[in-house]
């Protein structure tokens, strides 16, 4: 994708956006998310936070091009996202939901390769895989330490070694922008900080920018450069997770109270709750 100058602009950008679930028993229904203006920077990892409800999903989705825009602008690298074709934007960003069924048992492998139909549409129909497709699927499973099964059914693996192979799965769509939805729930605490751990280690060696929702105050402060909190479809707060992840501001979305320290280690901060 060329740019349009050479000062590389946000991955993603918003300005005004607000949405709202469409309903034929309702003819006004309320705003999920209500004139939401953040800036993403390329290269960063940004976590998205807030309680149940909050739009945490919905605004995902909409960066990940899943839902269409009703109100306000959403630009991908300084270009209108509005103006993308489906197939530029599946190149360019890839999405990991939060529960992803898997249906017919594919090997891990096969469900990797999946990852490289958006480089093979629009070319007068379905192409088997080339050289290249195999080498970066490789690398992929490689990045998420999954190539040792990746002759085994998808089926028939941990929850841990699924969700890798999932993530590798997006990541053989060799995106600018990866976007997870809750990439550690349902892991045990030995496969959530193996994630966190991946996704940060990605960042650092690709400049992968990397946007996730999590309910995780905690891994979202070790492993985050920047916080967005939401609360009833709007933007709370952003900033660094010194910025964030304060008892004034958690108590005021959460609604109770919180007690924040530094993690002896990192040295950033930690939530837990008083006795």
């Amino acid at each position: 994708m060329k740019l349009e100058n050479s000062r590389t602009p946000p991955a993603l950008s918003v300005r005004g956006m607000t949405y709202r679930y469409r309903s034929r028993f309702a003819k006004n229904s309320e705003a999920v998310l209500t004139d939401v203006n953040c800036s993403i920077d390329a290269g960063s990892i940004l976590g998205i936070l807030g309680p149940n409800g909050s739009g945490k999903s919905t605004l995902l989705k909409l960066l990940a091009g899943v839902f269409s825009i009703q109100e306000g602008r959403l630009e991908f690298y300084g270009q209108d996202m509005q103006r993308l074709s489906q197939a530029a934007i599946a190149k360019a960003v890839a999405f990991v939901p939060q529960e992803t069924q898997q249906i017919f048992p594919f090997t891990i492998g096969e469900m990797v390769l999946m990852g490289r139909y958006p480089h093979h549409t629009g070319l007068g129909g379905w192409h088997w895989e080339d050289f290249e497709d195999l080498v970066i699927a490789e690398r992929a499973m490689q990045d998420l330490d999954v190539a040792h099964l990746a002759d085994r059914l998808i089926t028939d693996v941990s929850g841990g070694e699924r969700q890798r192979a999932i993530i590798a799965r997006a990541l053989a769509q060799d995106p600018k922008v990866l976007l997870l939805d809750e990439p550690t729930a349902f892991l045990d605490l030995h496969h959530q900080l193996d994630i966190a751990r991946i996704l940060r280690r990605l960042n650092q060696e690709r400049g992968l920018t990397v946007i996730l929702v999590s309910h995780d105050l905690n891994l979202a402060s070790q492993y985050c450069d920047r916080l967005l909190l939401l609360d009833h479809g709007h933007i709370v707060h952003t900033g660094t997770p010194e910025e964030v992840i304060r008892p004034d501001v958690l108590e005021q979305v959460y609604g109770c109270a919180v007690l924040v320290d530094r993690h002896p280690q990192s040295g950033m901060p930690r939530v837990s709750l008083p006795v």
